[in-house]
C-alpha cells in the first residue's frame, strides 16, 4: 500500500525552490508560528518584506527591530511584486479566502509552510524511500484498519505538503489524548506527563479523571511555565508533582532552546543559538521505578525516543499505558513504534492523528 507514495512530490518543496527567482514575501498572520517560518524561509533565501496582520494593534511595530507589521492594504500598496504567505495556520482557510478574492494568482502562496515546521526539503520524501521496508513493517503492526489508514495518510500528507491531505489524515480532537476512552484513569492511576507546558494536558487527564487518580508526575524545563503549572498543582491537594526538568536517555543538563509551544532540547551544534538555556534532564528510570506508573504522555518537541530509552525499565515493569508523540523527528516514525514493540512485544499499537495540520500525530501503545 504504502508503494503508492514513491512517486510523491512536495508542494513545499517546490515553492521553497522558488526563491532563486521570485524571493520576495510578505508574511500575513503574526501570531505564534509566524516567527518560524520567517526563519524558514530566510534560510532558503527569501526576503521578508513585512508582516501584515488583521489585528490594529500590531501595526507600527517591528518584529525584532527589522520587519515592519502592518495593514494588508499597506502591504499590498507599498509590495505590488511580493507573493503573500499565510503564517497563521489556524486561520489558514479563512485568510487564504480572503486574499484569494484580493490578490492576482501571481501574489498569493496557497502553501501552508506550518506543514514544514519540523522537516527541511527533501529530508521526509528521501528518508519514506530509503526506509520503506521499515514503514511498512510498522504500518502492518498497526492494532486496526483505522490506524494503518491513518499511518498512509499521515505519511502521504509529508510527502505531499498539502494541507488538504493533513486535513484528511485528520482523526478528530474532542478525545484528545484518548483520556476519555483508552487512557481513561481510574482511581489508581499513576500519570506522568512529560512535556506538562503550561498545564493544557493536565487539566485534560484531570477533567477525565470523574473517577479520582492516585498521582501525577509533571516533567517540564521551561521557567516560563512553572507558574502556570503550579497554579494547576495547588488546586490538587499535592496529588500533583511538578518536576522542573526534562526527560532523556541520561542524567545531567543539556541546552534548551525556550520557544513557547516549541521550545525544545537541542544538541551541541545549536550552542551559539538565541534563546538557548541549560536544563537539568533526568531518565524516568532514575525517579519513577518505586511507583506503580499506569499512563505516561510525551510531546517534547524531538526528545521522545531518547526518552523512552531512559524508561525503558519502567515499560517493561509496569507495562503502562502510552501516548508518543510522532511528529517531530522524520525517524520517529518507525523508530519509537521499533522500540516500544522492542521493550514490549505484547503492546498494541494505535495512531491517532489529532491536527488539521502536521502536529499532533500521536502513537498510542497499550495491553488492551
Amino acid at each position: 500500500m504504502l508503494e503508492r507514495l514513491l512517486e510523491t512530490t512536495s508542494k513545499i518543496d517546490e515553492f521553497l525552490e522558488t526563491s532563486k527567482d521570485n524571493p520576495s514575501v510578505v508574511l500575513y498572520g503574526a501570531g505564534f508560528a509566524m516567527p518560524a517560518i520567517l526563519r524558514k524561509l530566510e534560510s532558503y533565501g527569501f526576503l521578508i518584506l513585512a508582516v501584515c496582520d488583521s489585528d490594529t494593534r500590531k501595526h507600527g511595530r517591528k518584529f525584532r527591530d527589522t520587519y515592519p507589521v502592518m495593514s494588508f492594504e499597506a502591504a499590498r500598496r507599498d509590495f505590488p511584486h511580493a507573493r503573500f504567505v499565510i503564517s497563521s495556520p489556524d486561520y489558514f482557510a479563512e485568510i487564504y479566502s480572503f486574499l484569494r478574492e484580493s490578490l492576482d494568482e501571481r501574489n498569493l502562496c496557497d502553501v501552508d509552510l506550518e506543514c514544514a515546521h519540523y522537516f527541511e526539503k527533501g529530508e521526509f520524501n528521501e528518508f519514506f524511500t530509503s526506509e520503506l521496508p521499515r514503514l511498512r513493517k510498522i504500518h502492518e503492526s498497526l492494532e486496526d484498519e483505522e490506524s494503518k489508514e491513518t499511518y498512509f495518510k499521515i505519511i502521504k500528507a509529508h510527502m505531499s505538503g498539502r494541507r488538504e491531505d493533513f486535513e484528511d489524515a485528520f482523526t478528530g480532537n474532542d478525545d484528545w489524548y484518548l483520556f476519555q476512552s483508552l487512557l481513561k484513569p481510574t482511581a489508581e492511576t499513576v500519570y506522568v506527563d512529560c512535556g506538562a507546558y503550561d498545564g493544557d494536558t493536565l487539566k485534560l487527564f484531570l477533567k477525565a479523571a470523574d473517577e479520582g487518580y492516585h498521582k501525577i508526575f509533571a516533567f517540564e524545563p521551561d521557567p516560563a511555565m512553572q507558574r502556570s503549572l503550579n497554579a494547576v498543582s495547588d488546586s490538587e491537594n499535592g496529588k500533583i508533582r511538578i518536576i522542573p526538568k526534562g526527560v532523556s536517555n541520561s542524567d545531567g543538563t543539556l541546552s534548551f532552546r525556550t520557544n513557547g509551544v516549541y521550545s525544545n532540547i537541542v544538541g551541541a551544534d545549536a550552542a551559539d543559538e538565541e534563546d538557548l538555556i541549560s536544563i537539568p534532564v533526568t531518565k524516568l528510570d532514575s525517579l519513577l521505578l518505586n511507583e506503580d506508573v499506569s499512563i505516561v504522555k510525551m510531546d517534547i518537541e524531538g526528545g521522545e525516543y531518547e526518552a523512552l530509552q531512559g524508561a525503558a525499565q519502567l515499560i517493561q515493569k509496569f507495562r503502562p499505558k502510552l501516548a508518543i508523540c510522532l511528529y517531530h523527528k522524520v525517524e520517529d516514525f518507525v523508530r519509537i513504534a521499533e522500540l516500544l514493540l522492542n521493550l514490549v512485544p505484547d503492546y498494541k499499537l494505535r495512531l491517532k492523528h489529532q491536527s488539521k495540520s502536521c502536529t499532533d500525530t500521536i502513537l498510542f501503545a497499550s495491553l488492551d
